[in-house]
């Protein structure tokens, strides 16, 4: 976006307030369509879900997702909008309390660089009446197709008496557009992992490692590893303070949609390590989850993860999953059993996904990579050193900033990112074949089950006595 492709109707005029620092624009007229973004579509930076500091209420019906209750002068409401090329007359619709004058700073960029393209920051002077307002903010030339980052900044203290409950853009040429995205989160993206190699496709041992880039945590995050037809295991940004890893595993139905469910069809407990938290879930299907919520692990450091299936002769597997942090033993998270099952492995997928907050202009990455599945039959470990992509959303004027591939970096590793209102990038989906063997001594973990096994009927009993 610039504001050097200038209406002819404002000619002279516009260039010398352009020249002036953009101390004010010509209005135009003739408009062909006119936008409206509800004003909660909107992002409140720096992001602190315990000190929010200004009210942008989520979610529907939009209109009555008016921003208001701004206190802090520290926070800023930013919205990033889809634009396709064209020029546009850019307005506030606002009510401030009579009296009361607030100065803004409107900053706008690109989210991906625009060829010599410079921010603008103006100051808006919001005047209270008491009565809605619509503010002219400024005639906007918009080059090419792309998101657009819109921050409105406290230069004066909000007092809490303004609130805006759109923004409005009129297009002074056809084929414009101006929207907002859908929602506030970011893109799943996943990786289903496979081998080049001939395998059986038939594994009872799987594993992989990721690694989290400095800066690329943010919070609400789950950076999964091990996905299988029953489950999955990773690790999550919970709080400032709290950082688990997780293992989940599936009821054989949806005991909250599912009507004909029966006692067989539940995950049962069967053991897990002291510093574990166990309990059932919901919401999205229903089953067992166990957490380890003091894991504590730390970007720019791998996390390596373990997954095992052992068949049983009623019908069921028991499924265990341990990890590991970087200088630290191996960690045993829990076993669980899974009724109406007798499957192996035959291989596995990954995810990058926001679970919870409106953070989704905060870029998430991690690599994901050394991922191994050993055959049941033959006990050989295989390279999985192949990807498929798939995402959520991506359709046009939505949520398409995602990444999926061999990363640049390190071409030895796949990789994933979501967030941040960028352009859509996706690499190779292949590597080469590790010439390194995976070297892991499985003893130790299989006595770790056998153990699970004998605790499980006294745990099994405590665990039903605590969610019933």
């Amino acid at each position: 976006m610039k504001l050097n492709s200038l209406n002819p109707k404002t000619g002279l005029a516009t260039i010398l307030l352009m020249a002036a620092g953009l101390s004010g624009f010509a209005q135009s007229k003739n408009f062909k369509e006119v936008f409206t973004v509800p004003a909660n579509k909107a992002y409140i930076e720096p992001f602190n879900p315990n000190d929010r500091g200004v009210s942008v209420p989520v979610g529907y019906p939009e209109d009555k997702g008016i921003v208001s209750r701004w206190s802090d002068k520290t926070k800023s409401v930013v919205w990033y909008l889809y634009q396709k090329p064209g020029q546009y007359d850019f307005y506030f619709d606002n009510t401030v309390e009579n009296g009361k004058n607030l100065t803004f700073e409107l900053i706008i960029t690109p989210t991906a660089p625009v060829n010599g393209f410079k921010s603008i920051r103006k100051k808006l002077t919001f005047n209270g009446t008491g009565q809605q307002n619509s503010l002219f903010a400024g005639n906007i030339a918009v080059p090419e197709t792309g998101y657009f980052r819109y921050e409105l900044k406290p230069v004066t203290d909000p007092q809490s008496a303004i609130k805006i409950k759109t923004l409005t853009f009129k297009s002074l040429q056809d084929g414009g557009q101006v929207n907002q995205t859908d929602y506030q989160s970011s893109p799943s993206v996943h990786l289903s992992f496979s081998a080049t190699q001939p395998t059986t496709k038939s594994y009872n041992w799987i594993y992989q490692e990721i690694m989290v880039p400095k800066g690329s945590d943010p919070l609400a995050t789950y950076y999964m590893s091990l996905g299988f037809y029953r489950g999955y295991m990773g690790i999550q940004t919970n709080s400032t303070t709290e950082r688990r890893v997780l293992f989940s595993v599936w009821d054989s139905k949806d005991a909250e949609k599912d009507k004909t469910i029966t006692a067989h069809d539940y995950v049962s407990f069967v053991d897990k390590d002291k510093s574990t938290t166990v309990n059932t879930f919901g919401g999205e299907g229903t089953g067992g989850q166990s957490y380890v919520k003091t894991a504590n692990w730390k970007s720019n450091e791998p996390v390596k993860f373990l997954m095992n299936v052992l068949k049983q002769d009623n019908n069921s597997v028991v499924l265990s999953a341990w990890y590991k942090l970087e200088g630290e033993d191996w960690k045993y998270v829990a076993t669980w059993r899974a009724p109406k099952e007798q499957r192996m492995f035959d291989g596995f997928y990954s995810f990058l996904e926001n679970f919870g907050y409106t953070n989704g202009q905060v870029r998430r990455e991690a690599y994901y990579y050394n991922a191994w599945a050993m055959e049941d039959q033959t006990g050989k470990w295989v390279n999985m050193n192949k990807v498929r992509f798939s995402n959520t959303d991506g359709k046009p004027g939505q949520r398409v900033d995602y990444e999926q591939g061999v990363s640049a970096k390190y071409p030895d590793m796949f990789y994933m990112a979501s967030g941040g209102y960028t352009p859509t990038l996706k690499t190779a989906d292949e590597m080469p074949v590790s010439r390194q063997q995976l070297d892991l001594n499985l003893k130790p973990f299989e006595e770790r089950v056998s153990i699970a096994l004998k605790n499980e009927e006294i745990n099994n009993k405590d665990f039903k006595k605590k969610s019933n």
